[in-house]
């Protein structure tokens, strides 16, 4: 017999030798636990945007735009905001800065604003000095939290805190205990409600009757704040 033969016939052998032992590895599943767990948390937005439009068709031709763009200007920087960083003018569907638009306001009879800021007492005290000066065409438009990647690993840990404790307990109450995980899945939801701008309800009350007399005080304003969950889905080894 050649030797090329004989080795042929030698690794055909050793082969079939040890494939019942392999298939039978192969079958072998490895128990483990499923654990699915979730970590929530509910924020006060630190970005707040609001729409102001001004209309000249709403004064009856008494004020004029560039008037009450002073005037919006003069409730801003009352309450120390930063006009350029902060206001932009919303001109055929984009944003114009500050410094470009205050220069070319006297073409207009209507515009609309776009202000960034950063707290809701802010926002209330800049509402009620527009609305002082008959400014009242605001809406809540966005609200945005700008630590979510931050608040993103701390749900993270939480819930797979979560899951390893939910695990051990399972798993101990059958005499057993958890290994490695085997495998983690997760994914974050955020409420996408639209965002709300409201009064209280007393002072709703007050505003509609137009109580008048000192020491009133101003309206209280509020938004609706987001929730983020993080869920995991944690496969740990039961061993």
């Amino acid at each position: 017999m050649k030797r090329s033969t004989i080795l042929t016939a030698v690794t055909t052998m050793f082969l079939l030798a040890f494939l019942p032992i392999t298939a039978k590895a192969q079958n072998i599943t490895q128990p483990y636990i499923d654990i699915n767990s979730t970590a929530t948390r509910e924020v006060t937005p630190d970005e707040i945007y609001l729409r102001i439009t001004i209309k000249e068709s709403d004064y009856k031709g008494k004020k004029s735009l560039e008037e009450m763009q002073e005037a919006m200007l003069g409730a801003l920087k009352i309450n120390r905001i930063d006009i350029p960083e902060c206001l932009t003018l919303n001109y055929m569907g984009s944003d114009v800065s500050y410094k470009i638009f205050s220069k070319n306001i006297n073409t207009r009879t209507e515009a609309t604003y776009t202000l960034k800021l950063h707290d809701v007492a802010t926002m209330q005290n800049v509402i009620s000095a527009l609305e002082e000066r008959q400014i009242s065409n605001i809406d809540l438009v966005k609200t945005k939290f700008t630590k979510e990647k931050e608040l993103k690993h701390e749900l993270a840990i939480e819930a797979m805190q979560q899951a390893q404790a939910e695990a051990r307990t399972l798993a101990g109450a059958i005499g057993q205990e958890i290994g490695k995980a085997l495998s983690i899945n997760y994914w974050m939801n955020s409420n996408d409600s639209q965002p709300r701008l409201y009064k209280s309800r007393a002072n709703m009350v007050m505003d509609e009757s137009a109580v008048a007399g000192a020491g009133q005080q101003a309206p209280t304003f509020g938004i609706g704040k987001i929730t983020y969950s993080l869920n995991v889905n944690v496969k740990f080894e039961l061993k």
